[in-house]
């Protein structure tokens, strides 16, 4: 039974799949604010006169709570005038820990990108074309774009596997072309049963023409293929 599983797992597990390959990339943003603000406003009404002074300031940094600090203030009125003083006090700090992490997941040996960016489309140039003629500006050539980039990486990906694809069948018709003519020797020294089996060894792998020289020679000496 051992050599029965043991057998089985070797012959499942010739073939490996490409695994997926994650890729994290964290960004963390920490902060800290702080702020004050100290206000004094006061105000006078009289008989065909007022006066004012002061009023409510909003503090432009610190990230300030509009409901936070002490308000208050003091009113006075009689014979005819009334007025007040008003006062704002207030502080406060504020920190923040923000963490993200961005992943992307490809195929085992293909690209991927994360990016945070900003576009602004401008004008480089104009080309202008009268009558057929095209007036080529001097300003330098638009750098491509990284759709562009990410399809030449394919195209050259899918021809660099064509390339493998075809050295490793000449590769394997090389060695079936050794096999052949091995066996054709063995034939040619009288020793028939060798020369069948390098012909049976060669014709697994053989094409074309290669293939119908085994089969045609197998074929003369009335051996099955």
């Amino acid at each position: 039974m051992v050599l029965i599983v043991a057998w089985g797992c070797v012959n499942i597990c010739t073939e490996a799949f490409g695994q997926l390959i994650q890729q994290t990339v964290p960004n963390q943003n920490i902060g800290s604010s702080f702020f004050e603000n100290n206000g004094v406003q006061w105000n006078v009404n009289g008989p065909g006169f007022f006066a004012n002074f002061g009023g409510q300031a909003t503090v432009p940094f610190g990230n300030p709570d509009a409901n936070s600090g002490l308000r208050t203030g003091v009113g006075i009125s009689g014979g005819g005038i009334s007025g007040g003083v008003g006062l704002n006090f207030s502080q406060g700090s504020s920190r923040s820990n923000v963490s993200s992490s961005a992943s992307v997941t490809t195929m085992n040996g293909m690209p991927g990108a994360i990016s945070s960016q900003v576009v602004r489309p401008f004008v480089t140039g104009v080309v202008p074309v009268v009558g057929g003629q095209n007036f080529s500006s001097s300003l330098p050539p638009l750098p491509p774009s990284p759709t562009a980039v990410f399809g030449e990486y394919q195209r050259s990906q899918v021809a660099e596997l064509q390339q493998r694809k075809v050295a490793q069948q000449d590769a394997t018709q090389k060695k079936a072309r050794y096999v052949f003519e091995r066996g054709q020797r063995a034939e040619e020294d009288g020793n028939l049963r060798m020369a069948r089996a390098n012909y049976q060894t060669a014709l697994r792998t053989a094409q074309g023409q290669l293939r119908l020289e085994i089969m045609m020679r197998m074929r003369a000496r009335g051996w099955r293929y």
